[in-house]
């Protein structure tokens, strides 16, 4: 028998000798039998109550951190996300906005606290920042080729990603990921993007659209998140800010 089944046998066996002499010596000094069954069946009817409380409670506790811990590796998994292909995407985006006016005040995102970070990301929620795709004509299949190589380049890093089944647990990631991938299929079944005409440049613009807007909400939820957990990391973030064109990776002061 091993070990640490032995010194468990030994316990028990002691403190059941410990309640037999406890209770054998009340009833010798007091002799009140009856009172001692009465008081011990009834701390037994109490017995299923609290082990019913406790197995609650504790599952309560174990599920909330398990879930506080998952959703602290997928805040981490967007990190690899923006590296890998996020920050590109939205700066490739941004720059070929009509409506950069709606983002400017992004630019000043350094100096935020978590109360302007909530009403930023509020914001997001009930008025989606507008996006078109201002390209002349003669620069569509340059842009859209950019734009379809980038996706191409990191498909196998979005199919991994789509494939981690605690990213349905971040409702707003799976979307972002979701929109990626249907306007990387868009771009890829356009073998010849020089025949993209106007009506075809709209439908691709409704697409971009639909991924830009939950691009700029999962970034401002990013730089939230490093604000508070990570603060060294923002910094760099900050310095290549793709809503600020004088931003700058380079630290100067």
């Amino acid at each position: 028998m091993e070990e640490h089944n032995k010194w468990k046998i030994k316990f028990s066996l002691i403190m059941v000798i410990l309640i037999i002499i406890i209770y054998g010596s009340n009833y010798l000094v007091l002799g009140d039998g009856e009172h001692i069954i009465s008081y011990v069946w009834t701390h037994l009817g109490f017995i299923p109550l609290d082990i019913l409380i406790v197995a609650f409670l504790l599952e309560g506790i174990i599920e909330k951190k398990e879930k506080e811990a998952m959703l602290e590796k997928l805040d981490m998994l967007m990190s690899t996300f923006f590296s890998e292909l996020g920050n590109d995407l939205i700066t490739q985006l941004s720059i070929a906005n009509k409506y950069k006016a709606n983002t400017t005040n992004l630019k000043s995102i350094k100096d935020w606290d978590d109360e302007d970070y909530n009403n930023k990301l509020k914001e997001l929620k009930d008025s989606p920042v507008d996006f078109l795709a201002d390209v002349a004509p003669e620069n569509r299949e340059e842009f859209l080729e950019n734009l379809r190589e980038l996706l191409v380049n990191k498909r196998e890093f979005i199919i991994n990603l789509i494939n981690n089944p605690n990213l349905l647990e971040k409702e707003e990631f799976t979307n972002l990921i979701t929109a990626i991938l249907h306007l990387d299929e868009e771009l890829e079944h356009r073998k010849d993007l020089s025949l993209v005409n106007d009506a075809d440049f709209n439908h691709l613009n409704i697409d971009m659209n639909r991924v830009y807007n939950i691009l700029v909400h999962e970034w401002v939820y990013y730089l939230k998140y490093l604000n508070k957990h990570h603060p060294y990391m923002i910094a760099l973030l900050i310095r290549t800010n793709p809503f600020d064109e004088d931003a700058s990776v380079y630290v100067t002061e």
